[in-house]
């Protein structure tokens, strides 16, 4: 047998480890040096990152007529970040979110787009090209509502912060030396990031075919989870930098870019046919975990607790009996 597939598997699988970290550090960085929240530059600057691991498997699944692999790995990613990346920051961390009315915002948005995506499937049997572009429309809209919304938490700190900052009137400047080592670090670690999880992810389909899994099951498990990693690893980066605000942001971000960004693509490209296991039962189970997110983040002011955590872990775990005994 050749053991090469799984050599580059487990390379792409350190270079994200390493990257991510080195990817969170530059991350925090940069919202520490320009005071922007983190939760804000974790559903902006960093979940448009970490989500392009699902743009590149999934655009180029779709180019070579894979659909079914390049749906499977959107709807998988989106279970995989929703199920397990974010129950394990909130089992372990409980975070205490500063910026609340942001994550409800971002979870009733995330809800909403799945919900658009599971009635255009249903009525037109799939995502056409006119559906890609209003998608693309939409990700405008998101990031320039983002990145006003970072401007007015901005300046609600700043108010805040008025009278510390008159006492404190020395400040220490920001070093051009550490700005560069500082990008250099965020830029590093994102190559790194996006080049492990094309190997994981490619060297991963060449090891699940030699097994005869289906592609939309390889989508949905090694692919999602592959291409995932990067939200995974970077979640663990922010818990030990004590930046859970920037790992919940980038977790809803990531989630809401695979459907406007990712899917967006995909369907400008090439148009999605969704029927069968894709909107009776995929689609569906994202629908329910969006929606608990949701009640969740609405049913408390600021604290995510460890139940919520386990909940989200435990439907997960329903939904990879399901995935296995399909194929059964």
């Amino acid at each position: 047998m050749d053991f090469m597939p799984f050599i580059w598997f487990l390379l792409g699988l350190l270079l994200i480890i390493k990257g991510s970290d080195w990817f969170v550090e530059g991350a925090v960085w940069i919202a520490r040096a320009f005071k922007v929240s983190d939760i804000m530059i974790g559903a902006t600057l960093v979940s448009l990152c970490t989500t392009l691991p699902e743009a590149m498997v999934s655009t180029s699944s779709a180019l070579k007529g894979n659909t079914d692999m390049a749906m499977g790995n959107v709807l998988g990613s989106i279970a995989f970040n929703s199920g397990v990346v974010l129950a394990v920051i909130l089992i372990f961390t409980q975070p205490k979110i500063q910026h609340a009315n942001s994550l409800k915002q971002n979870s009733k948005g995330l809800f909403f787009l799945v919900v658009l995506v599971f009635a255009l499937g249903f009525i037109f049997d799939g995502l056409q090209r006119w559906t890609g572009i209003l998608l693309l429309m939409m990700l405008a809209f998101y990031l320039l509502r983002n990145v006003l919304e970072a401007r007015k938490i901005q300046r609600e700190d700043k108010q805040e912060k008025q009278l510390e900052n008159r006492e404190k009137s020395t400040t220490t400047p920001v070093k051009r030396k550490e700005v560069l080592s500082s990008v250099f670090i965020f830029i590093l670690g994102l190559g790194m990031t996006v080049f492990g999880a094309d190997l994981l992810v490619n060297n991963g389909e060449i090891i699940a075919q030699l097994l005869g899994v289906p592609d939309l099951i390889i989508g949905l498990t090694m692919a999602s989870v592959g291409t995932s990693l990067p939200e995974l690893v970077t979640a663990i980066s922010a818990i030990r930098k004590k930046a859970q605000d920037l790992s919940v942001g980038n977790i809803m971000g990531a989630n809401i870019l695979n459907i406007i960004l990712v899917i967006g693509i995909m369907a400008t490209l090439e148009p999605v046919p969704i029927a069968g296991s894709i909107l009776g039962f995929h689609l569906p189970f994202v629908l329910i975990i969006t929606a608990a997110i949701m009640l969740f983040v609405h049913s408390r002011k600021k604290q995510l607790t460890k139940n919520m955590g386990w909940s989200l872990l435990g439907l997960y775990g329903v939904y990879l009996t399901g995935i296995f005994l399909s194929t059964l």
